[in-house]
C-alpha cells in the first residue's frame, strides 16, 4: 500500500485483537470516520484478522499479520498481509443463506460479511504471504442498495 497509510503489526494470537481495536479507534478518529464507516471497518478487519489467527497457522506457531489502512477519495483502503499458507477468500463460493433460523448453523459467515461490507475485495500471493486488499466506502450505501450494485 502506498505511503501515508496507518500501519499495525500483530502476531496471530487473539491477544492482538485488543491492539487492533485500539488502533482502529485511533485511525477512525484521525480520519473523522462516521459511525457507520467505523462499524463496517471494525467488522471486516476483525473478521479477516480473526480468520488469519484461527486458521492461518497451527496453534503453537505465531504468525505475523501486517495491516495498512488509509482513506483516499472517500474510500477506506485496507491491506492485510499474513505469512500463513495460501488462502484466497475471494475464491470461496458465495454462502447460501438458510431459509429460516431453524436451518441455520453457527459460523462460516465471515467471508460473506466481508463481501457485504466492502465495495472491492482482491487477493494475491506475494513473497510467500497472503495479501488481502479491501475497499470500503466512507459514506453509507443508500437504503435498498447493496455495495456491488451500480447506482
Amino acid at each position: 500500500m502506498p505511503d501515508g497509510a496507518s500501519r499495525l503489526v500483530l502476531t496471530s494470537d487473539h491477544q492482538g485483537l485488543t491492539a487492533l481495536a485500539e488502533w482502529l479507534e485511533h485511525f477512525a478518529d484521525q480520519n473523522a470516520l462516521p459511525a457507520q464507516a467505523r462499524f463496517r471497518l471494525d467488522l471486516v478487519l476483525t473478521e479477516a484478522v480473526t480468520n488469519v489467527m484461527d486458521h492461518g497457522h497451527l496453534p503453537e506457531v505465531k504468525g505475523r499479520i501486517e495491516l495498512a489502512c488509509r482513506v483516499q477519495d472517500q474510500l477506506i483502503q485496507v491491506e492485510i498481509t499474513d505469512d500463513g499458507p495460501p488462502f484466497d477468500p475471494t475464491a470461496r463460493a458465495p454462502v447460501v443463506l438458510p431459509d429460516c433460523l431453524a436451518m441455520a448453523t453457527p459460523g462460516g459467515l465471515g467471508i460473506h460479511l466481508i463481501r457485504q461490507y466492502t465495495s472491492a475485495l482482491a487477493y494475491r500471493r506475494e513473497d510467500a504471504c497472503n495479501v488481502l486488499r479491501m475497499t470500503l466506502p466512507v459514506e453509507p450505501t443508500p437504503p435498498g442498495h447493496t455495495l456491488d450494485q451500480p447506482q
